[in-house]
């Protein structure tokens, strides 16, 4: 969905509760929850992390990070949910501001990793009807037993839904490498209580 100028709360709120019952805009539901070794054809494979610190504490504000959606980029998106939950279902939507114009991105959790047990926490989404691209995202931090070490990790398929995109597709791109950034950077803040 896309805007001459960033949609109010309101009408980004009544865009989702239109497409909250719509099924995903592909078939891999559940396809990023394992590491992939190529994408579905027609889909592109992304993936991408970076270190966040070590130990508990870091795991824990990393996890609480992902769980209210702090992985998103404030420079240029904002994220918006129906319901303040986080959970298999939720729907929100992220409102990108690019090129001058802003979009609007609607997505549903597709399933949640939460292994206290084992180090890990996160999520996979998966788009719905008006989001700009077709596709699923992993996001998962994990702490490694041995080195202590946090990571945030990225694995994600997607490819054009609209017109517009496909059209644009090295703008698409262009922003997603942008995303990739940006997000491992916000993550780095906020596990260190930043």
């Amino acid at each position: 969905m896309f805007y001459l100028r960033w949609p109010d709360e309101e009408r980004v709120r009544a865009a989702l509760r239109d497409v909250a019952a719509a099924p995903f805009t592909h078939s891999h539901e559940g396809i990023t929850r394992e590491s992939l070794e190529s994408a579905p054809p027609g889909f592109v494979l992304d993936r991408y992390g970076v270190e966040l610190g070590r130990g508990e504490a870091v795991l824990g504000a990393a996890s609480e990070a992902l769980r209210d959606f702090g992985n998103y980029p404030p420079s240029f998106t904002r994220v918006f949910r129906l319901e303040e939950t986080f959970e298999v279902g939720t729907v929100f939507g992220t409102v990108a501001s690019h090129f001058g114009f802003a979009s609007m991105n609607p997505c549903r959790i597709a399933y949640v990793i939460d292994e206290p047990e084992v180090g890990r926490f996160g999520f996979g989404l998966g788009t719905v009807p008006g989001h700009a691209a077709s596709g699923e995202e992993r996001f998962l931090v994990s702490l490694d037993p041995n080195s202590g070490l946090v990571h945030y990790d990225v694995q994600a398929i997607s490819r054009p839904a609209v017109w517009l995109a496909r059209l644009g597709r090295p703008a698409m791109r262009w922003l997603q490498g942008r995303f990739r950034a940006e997000s491992c950077e916000t993550m780095q803040g906020l596990a260190r209580g930043g």
